[in-house]
């Protein structure tokens, strides 16, 4: 189905309607919907995990089966018999499985809108629900199913939040700044026939040994790819003494190239920290052989009309403008930024209550994936994630708790404040996470059709992002230097 266009131009989404009434239902106030002749009894697992066993009562499902067999009657094609004249036994006969199937989906759909709705728990999710059940007219049947439940608490006064949102006020010596960097993107680098210094270029090429072995001999030629750069390289350009070439890099080595020239050959040794990434060199050193084989002088160019117009501006002050706007605006968004994550904080360190399981389970499994992710892109190799899975489990595990906890407070802050995912706030999030994906929006849209549960996780994502702008809109703002979110 088409959305209408409001606006010319308007992305019309194919969003399925069913998906929006689940989503609004997710993390709204639920209401009772009575299920005749059918009873819930709760026990408790821990605070936050129940059972529930379902009653539903033989004259129920015999009501259910009627309703079944009532549509198809009225549908079925049976030779020699006009559509909706077949008579009841036949009907049951040639039919017989799908009736079946059909009754058992109606009464697992009641008992579970029984145990969700009815119940006086608040339902976080549905851990386990036994419907392997044929339901047979007349007979009463109990089915069980584990929930994980919303825990009770009280919110704290969540409006007038006192923040402390960084300055987003430029300064000029930001703007000289930004203009330095534009400049050392564009310089051309000149060989000299001198020795290296602070900043300039040199191609080298260095070998690692320990203990006059190779770094390969040590650890094996088959996890040579793990170390990379920290073993060998030929002909590679570093930056001399540079912080950002030592992030990456071989400090030691960077910083060792000051005052060697072209042709020259020396060793430098360097101790790994003891929280280095590869536990193999965690406080072990590493001789490197070095040879430098060319050395670069960073030129800058002038800021002339040539510069200028590599820019697309015409005047200096055209260039510092837009400057300006560019860090205004970046300033203001950390700034927004700093206050939503002081709210965050405060609504952490105001209340405590056991989560459910499930859910610090699936927001783990969550967080592991994304730090994968994010590591590997750095080059990081998927071996090094089995060698420490149990560590990288248990830190995914704090976050997940910090991050359920915050979703749990949000969520309650939007029922108690009757804030709402209209259908307008899912088609724009539909459009920029296709956008953030670079897949075109039906594409999009047909992926998250076949999986509900994407659905529901972006659903959520826009109400807790409504829930926070609401709570920035509250919050008393105050001057100062903002600290950093613990």
């Amino acid at each position: 189905m088409k959305l209408p266009c409001r606006r010319t131009g308007e992305i019309a989404i194919a969003v399925d309607r069913c998906m929006v009434d689940v989503l609004s239902a997710r993390f709204s106030t639920r209401k009772n919907q009575p299920i005749s002749s059918v009873n819930v009894t709760v026990n408790d697992i821990s605070d936050t995990r129940k059972t529930l066993l379902v009653t539903v009562s033989g004259e129920e499902i015999s009501t259910h089966e009627a309703e079944v067999l009532k549509e198809y009657i009225k549908s079925a094609r049976v030779p020699g018999f006009r559509v909706g004249k077949a008579p009841v036994n036949v009907i049951r006969q040639r039919y017989r499985k799908n009736l079946q199937e059909a009754l058992n989906q109606k009464v697992a759909q009641k008992v579970y809108e029984e145990a969700v709705n009815n119940s006086d728990l608040q339902v976080y999710s549905v851990v386990e629900f036994n419907n392997s059940i044929d339901y047979k007219p007349g007979e009463e049947v109990t089915v069980d199913l584990t929930v994980d439940v919303t825990p009770a608490f009280e919110l704290p006064d969540y409006k007038g939040i006192a923040v402390t949102p960084p300055s987003t006020e430029v300064e000029d010596k930001e703007i000289d700044e930004a203009i330095e960097r534009l400049r050392r993107e564009r310089a051309d680098f000149k060989e000299v026939d001198r020795a290296a210094a602070v900043g300039d270029y040199v191609k080298v090429s260095y070998k690692g040994t320990i203990d006059g072995k190779s770094l390969a001999e040590e650890f094996g030629e088959e996890r040579a790819h793990e170390f990379r750069a920290y073993a060998s390289a030929d002909n590679t350009w570093e930056e001399v003494a540079s912080e950002e070439a030592k992030e990456f890099g071989i400090p030691s080595l960077i910083d060792a190239l000051v005052g060697h020239s072209k042709g020259a050959q020396f060793e430098v040794s360097h101790t790994y920290a003891e929280d280095f990434r590869l536990e193999e060199l965690r406080g072990r050193t590493v001789t490197y052989s070095v040879e430098v084989s060319e050395v670069r002088e960073r030129i800058l160019p002038e800021i002339d009309e040539a510069f200028l117009k590599s820019l697309r501006m015409e005047t200096l002050e055209e260039l510092k403008g837009r400057i300006l706007d560019d860090l205004e605006a970046r300033k203001k968004q950390e700034a927004e930024n700093a206050k939503r994550q002081q709210i965050i904080q405060f609504l952490s360190n105001s209340v405590e209550f056991p989560l459910p399981e499930s859910a610090v389970e699936g927001e783990t499994q969550n967080v592991m994936g994304r730090i994968m992710v994010e590591n590997m892109q750095r080059g990081v190799a998927e071996e090094e994630f089995e060698k420490h899975k149990s560590q990288l489990h248990a830190q995914s595990a704090e976050i997940a708790k910090r991050d359920v906890k915050t979703q749990i407070i949000l969520a309650k802050v939007a029922k108690e404040q009757e804030i709402k995912v209209e259908e307008q706030d899912l088609q724009s999030a539909v459009v920029n996470a296709a956008q953030r994906a670079r897949t075109p929006v039906d594409e999009f849209v047909r992926d998250l059709q076949k999986d509900r549960s994407k659905v529901l996780r972006l659903q959520k994502q826009v109400l807790l992002g409504k829930t926070l702008d609401f709570l920035v809109k509250e919050a008393n703002v105050q001057d100062g230097v903002a600290k950093p979110a613990q």
